[in-house]
């Protein structure tokens, strides 16, 4: 005789409902799943509030930074401009140097990873245009 898959069932079923216990277990352990999936549920829940909570201060703390820079920097770029301004020829003198200073610091660390010959051709029409800058700057 073939069982069906109804059939099957029963057995499992009539257990169940023939003996209390095993449905006392059965319930019990629904109902202890239930418990457990809830609690995780409300864990989630308060994790992903402190997460939102952590991430907006987070936000609200980048933004005030972000203006203390700006502000401050503002100010500084305001002075600057003010002493420009004030001061011309003080100016111009600061951003030659700046200018050479970095047109050196070009020419040595090119000079490191290129071979001489082509460190002999970059130096000298660099150096000649920075001499043409310095001698018409202070005529």
């Amino acid at each position: 005789m073939k069982r069906t898959t109804q059939e099957s069932k029963q057995p499992f079923n009539s257990i169940t409902e023939s003996d209390p216990a095993a449905h006392g277990a059965v319930e019990s352990g629904r109902t202890m799943v239930e418990k457990v999936s809830n609690a995780a549920h409300a864990v989630r829940e308060r994790m992903e509030e402190r997460g939102a909570e952590a991430l907006d201060q987070a936000k609200r703390k980048a933004g005030q930074v972000y203006d203390q820079a700006n502000k401050s920097l503002n100010e500084q770029y305001g002075k600057a401009m003010e002493y420009g301004r004030e001061n011309p020829g003080k100016m111009t003198l600061i951003a030659f140097g700046v200018g050479v200073g970095v047109g050196v610091g070009l020419v040595v660390a090119g000079g490191y990873s290129t071979p001489h010959n082509r460190r002999r051709r970059m130096v000298q029409p660099v150096m000649n245009a920075l001499s043409s800058i310095a001698r018409e700057l202070f005529r």
